[in-house]
């Protein structure tokens, strides 16, 4: 899709290249950053014609606030804020498709591989939860897909800036199907609105449809309001009977009945699932025979035995794989399975992680479950052994060994701290992995761990301009990667 000429070509120092899309939210463009030379997106929100100058600039203000928190999230499964503008957000480009797009495309995914990217899903909403950040617009068009199966949750902190997710009576938005009750009745929502959201999104790619169908906006409200949702056992019986119940909890109307965390649904779909993990759904067919649903306004009873559970015990969860898959895994040296495995459990603390596979070199690393971050997911690629008289070309990229000899830094400042970030107090250590060439000179710099927009922005500025002494394997020159991290305090 070319960029709409009426475009402006830039956005602050970033080039439009073309426009991915547009939504209720804004449209997003594909942009260079002229800085450092890499792809972003470009959100830029939409605005209402009828505001008046000061309802323009609460907005603005209130945009920057939001993005600037949202911005400060730093975890693998949410998209990364670079920059924010008057009324525009520099995001990481994602080369992957969304959920939604994928669900109407009629794609396939087995009950594991729903798990694991509800677990995914479930440990970024509760990440931004601790970090006081409620997504409120939880869906499948906010769901990226990546190729190496990871997933990434857009527009954290954004969603709230949208006042009208419901539009006038008979037509139906694409949100109101997975929003909470509270949050269609204009109440005040809390975490447990992204929960209800979760759910939905869950429950539609175990069933391949909504678990609140309407074809107008009054029907799915109404549904929503009064927890009439069809037990997904009630649209495939395939599903054991357990399989009811987290959905059940996790879609009661009443906030103090529902499920507190994401990953206390995700984790008990995971257990329920177990005897069907390998099964397949297909989505994008035509629905099943409606199954008949209460009537609004009875009383929806949740069957013997699906009620609320004792919290569950205090373990994590790993979510492993492997290029390629098939590598054998040893948690603390004890055998756990061959990748892929979408959930191991495992104690609070530190384990380590061994992966084998016949004609690869084994790869280790040592890994922590803790309390406010009990999911962590681990794809490793295990490298084909190199033998000791291999032809070392100039410029190849090699991994760190004791053969290596590092590169030194020769020429380049250090990461200056904002005046701006300085005024406002702002601290942080943002973590950046650089690429060195086979000349010294910084050929790709990236975020790895975020501090917020102005502190990475100084760190990236400084570190693509520094000029190393090549390293060198055998005596000829390489590339390799680097991790650097700047600490700011005032």
């Amino acid at each position: 899709m070319s960029a709409d000429p009426s475009s402006p070509a830039y956005f602050g120092r970033y080039q439009v290249v073309e426009e991915l899309g547009a939504g209720a939210m804004g449209v997003v463009y594909l942009c260079v950053d002229s800085r450092l030379a890499r792809p972003v997106a470009v959100k830029v929100l939409r605005e209402n014609e009828l505001m008046t100058e000061a309802e323009r600039e609460q907005y603005h203000a209130r945009f920057r606030h939001e993005a600037e928190a949202a911005g400060r999230l730093t975890h693998p499964d949410i998209v990364q804020i670079y920059d924010i503008g008057p009324s525009y957000l520099v995001m990481e480009f994602l080369e992957g498709r969304a959920l939604g797009a994928f669900l109407k495309a009629g794609g396939w995914l087995s009950v594991r591989q729903i798990c694991s990217l509800v677990l995914r899903v479930a440990d970024a909403i509760d990440y931004a939860h601790r970090h006081g950040i409620v997504h409120r617009d939880i869906k499948p068009a906010n769901i990226m897909m990546m190729d190496d199966a990871s997933v990434k949750v857009l527009d954290f902190g954004v969603a709230r800036l949208d006042s009208s997710n419901l539009t006038a009576a008979g037509t139906v938005v694409g949100s109101v199907q997975y929003m909470a009750p509270e949050q269609m009745m204009g109440e005040r929502v809390d975490g447990r609105a992204d929960v209800f959201s979760l759910a939905a999104v869950a429950y539609e790619l175990l069933t391949g449809r909504a678990p609140f169908p309407g074809k107008t906006i009054t029907e799915v409200v109404s549904r929503v309001v009064h927890g009439a949702h069809v037990p997904p056992r009630e649209v495939d019986p395939r599903f054991p009977e357990v399989v009811n119940g987290p959905f059940a909890r996790a879609f009661a109307v009443d906030p103090a009945a529902r499920t507190r965390r994401a990953m206390d649904f995700a984790r008990e779909l995971y257990e329920a699932a177990q005897p069907i993990l390998d099964m397949e759904v297909i989505h994008g067919a035509p629905e099943a025979t409606p199954t008949q649903v209460p009537v609004p306004g009875t009383t929806v009873q949740v069957p013997p035995g699906l009620g609320p559970r004792p919290a569950p015990a205090r373990v994590g969860l790993l979510l492993l794989d492997s290029d390629p898959p098939g590598a054998r895994v040893y948690l603390d040296g004890s055998p756990v399975g061959e990748t892929p495995l979408p959930g191991v459990e495992a104690a609070l603390g530190r384990h380590v992680v061994r992966m084998e596979a016949e004609g690869r070199e084994a790869v280790s690393a040592e890994v922590e479950l803790e309390r406010d971050r009990p999911l962590r997911a681990l794809s490793f690629t295990l490298p084909l052994p190199t033998p000791a008289d291999a032809p070392i070309r100039p410029g190849q990229l090699v991994e760190f060994s004791p053969a290596v000899t590092p590169p030194q830094r020769i020429s380049g400042a250090v990461p200056a701290y904002p005046p701006a970030a300085h005024e406002r107090g702002l601290e942080g250590a943002p973590v950046v992995e650089l690429w060195v060439g086979e000349t010294g000179q910084v050929v790709d710099v990236a975020i790895v761990e975020s501090a917020g927009a102005l502190l990475d922005a100084a760190v990236l500025e400084a570190v693509a301009a520094w000029q190393f002494t090549p390293a060198r394997l055998r005596g000829v020159p390489v590339s390799v990667r680097l991790t650097f991290q700047h600490l700011f305090r005032r």
